[in-house]
């Protein structure tokens, strides 16, 4: 218990390490709420958008129909004025439309700001297109009666949810990204305990192996303060996200926690195994884990919020294996969807994820050492 403190104290005392691991998520938390706090407010209830349809000679004749039947339950997506380009530009400058939809042979979107309206707009006008090549080149091949079977089908298994309680933000993903990403940071605790117990590394790691204290044990300790110091540092983003950002963050409750502690634990492993795998010099250590951790984080979607889509569309092994996109999933499954399969699935591939890297620390180790044998031997 002794030793444990002890960690505990010179762990905590980094100045680096307590600035990557905790100052720096809190003080992205709060630039994330600063950039999105008013798109969150405005625009998470659903509300009809109004746009303007500017046609030409070569118009799809079907757009405007599809947009005034497509509905939100009882509530039309789209009110829809049909005028022409100047006055839709009017309109769009004076803010009384979201977007102007140019119908004339090739269908284009002009915008005049960002936000979430912007983005269903634009994601329904490409589902349509899509589907409209789909269709006549469906024609085309005479296999437009299977197509159509398909479409059915796929409606047929689109069901209405009520997500009573749970977040309706649409930003909160960012945060939950965010989430990741410090979680992932706890490695820095990981690669401090490595360095501080290889010989020729820091000055302290000499004196750390000649106490009179069984290696395992100081691994354990070592582990066990590491993952202290990452838990705190979960819960405190938490309750940075709830108490003082006012985050609406779903359906906070005991499982939380349970997923939190695995998250923390798979960023002190991931540190060990970094630290063990490396062990020449301190900076390409912290090269490989900021710069392998923040590329997990931005196919997580911490950069870029439809990246995980795109993912999913082209290659879906790389969501069910990247541990970023793994813990935010297991968020949103959790406090989002109510989803406790697909929670439960997410934490067992982390699980699995950390039995990888304690167990890949432990055979580099032993490699290690059998080479530095066989050359002594030699």
């Amino acid at each position: 218990m002794t030793y444990y403190i002890y960690r505990l104290k010179r762990l905590a005392r980094n100045r680096t390490a307590f600035f990557w691991a905790i100052v720096f998520p809190v003080a992205l938390a709060t630039l994330f709420k600063m950039a999105f706090g008013d798109v969150t407010k405005k625009d998470w209830a659903f509300q009809t958008i109004p746009v303007a349809v500017v046609s030409g000679e070569t118009k799809d004749v079907q757009l405007v129909s599809f947009l005034e039947e497509l509905k939100y339950g009882e509530q039309n997506y789209f009110s829809v004025v049909e005028t022409d380009s100047a006055r839709a530009e009017e309109l769009l400058r004076k803010q009384e439309i979201k977007a102007v939809i140019k119908n004339d042979g090739e269908i284009s979107l002009i915008f005049s700001e960002n936000g979430l309206m912007e983005t269903i707009v634009k994601e329904i006008t490409d589902c349509y297109l899509q589907s409209r090549e789909m269709i006549l080149e469906a024609a085309e091949n005479g296999t437009l009666p299977i197509v159509a079977e398909q479409f059915t089908k796929e409606f047929d298994t689109i069901s209405e949810r009520e997500f009573a309680g749970a977040s309706k933000d649409p930003m909160i993903s960012f945060f939950q990204a965010l989430l990741a990403m410090a979680s992932l940071y706890g490695a820095i605790f990981g690669i401090m305990n490595t360095q501080e117990l290889t010989v020729g590394f820091v000055a302290v790691a000499s004196r750390r192996l000649s106490a009179p204290l069984r290696k395992f044990s100081t691994v354990v300790a070592d582990v066990a303060a590491a993952f202290t110091i990452q838990y705190a540092q979960f819960l405190l983003l938490i309750a940075y996200y709830v108490l003082i950002l006012k985050l609406d963050f779903g359906d906070v409750n005991g499982w939380l926690f349970v997923a939190g502690a695995i998250h923390s634990l798979l960023g002190v492993a991931y540190g060990y195994f970094v630290g063990c795998l490396v062990q020449k010099s301190e900076r390409m250590q912290m090269a490989i884990m900021v710069g392998t951790a923040m590329f997990s984080c931005f196919l997580a979607g911490l950069m870029t919020q439809s990246i995980t889509v795109k993912i999913e569309a082209s290659c879906p092994v790389v969501n069910r294996i990247n541990p970023a996109t793994l813990i935010v999933n297991s968020y949103q499954s959790l406090c989002v969807m109510r989803n406790m399969d697909k929670f439960m699935d997410c934490l067992t591939r982390l699980g699995i994820w950390c039995a990888i890297l304690i167990f890949g620390s432990i055979g580099v180790l032993a490699l290690r050492q059998n080479v530095e044998k066989w050359r002594k031997e030699a």
